[in-house]
């Protein structure tokens, strides 16, 4: 990130409304000076993916974990057999799981690793919807303060044509603008 986010400390308390204010106004600022970067566009993308899950109440631990680039967020089929007890018991539980783990993962194997494609997928079509849809609100603000300025020059002109005409007007009825 930028030096613009120096005040904020990792491992500290995140106080998340701070710093979305600190992005609404650096988008506010290029809104006005009408500069979007693709590393800008980046950030928005971030700022609005860091929006959705807050509103959802997700996890942070959960979410850092959703935005690394990684994907150890994703199930897979490998996993760890294990207990919690102790002694002779843990010993025969983990003994039984191992032996039986071959004929489970003959039905799940299949299942979980669909499962993880579809997953990798959701998540891959949901970072590039977020980015397109901040890339069409960018434009989309740009068009409308383009529409704005254009309606403003376009009253400023009709008014300027109405003043030419009273004027034109005044002229022909004056003695010495009388043919």
């Amino acid at each position: 990130m930028s030096n613009e986010w120096k005040d904020i400390e990792i491992g500290a308390e995140i106080d998340v409304q701070k710093i979305m204010e600190q992005i609404r106004e650096r988008i506010a600022q290029k809104r006005k000076a009408g500069v979007y970067t693709d590393e800008g566009i980046a950030e928005l993308c971030d700022a609005r993916i860091m929006q959705y899950a807050e509103e959802a109440e997700i996890d942070s631990v959960l979410l850092e974990r959703l935005r690394s680039p990684d994907n150890s967020w994703n199930i897979s089929p490998s996993y760890v057999i294990m207990t919690h007890r102790s002694g002779v018991s843990a010993k025969t539980i983990v003994w039984i799981k191992k032996l039986v783990r071959p004929f489970i993962r003959l039905y799940t194997d299949h299942i979980i690793g669909r499962q993880a494609q579809i997953n990798l997928y959701f998540a891959h079509l949901v970072h590039n919807l977020v980015r397109e849809v901040t890339r069409q609100q960018i434009s989309h603000d740009a068009l409308t303060a383009r529409i704005e300025r254009l309606e403003r020059e376009k009253d400023f002109l009709e008014h300027r044509v109405k003043t030419f005409e009273s004027m034109a007007i005044i002229r022909d009825q004056t003695p010495n603008g009388s043919p």
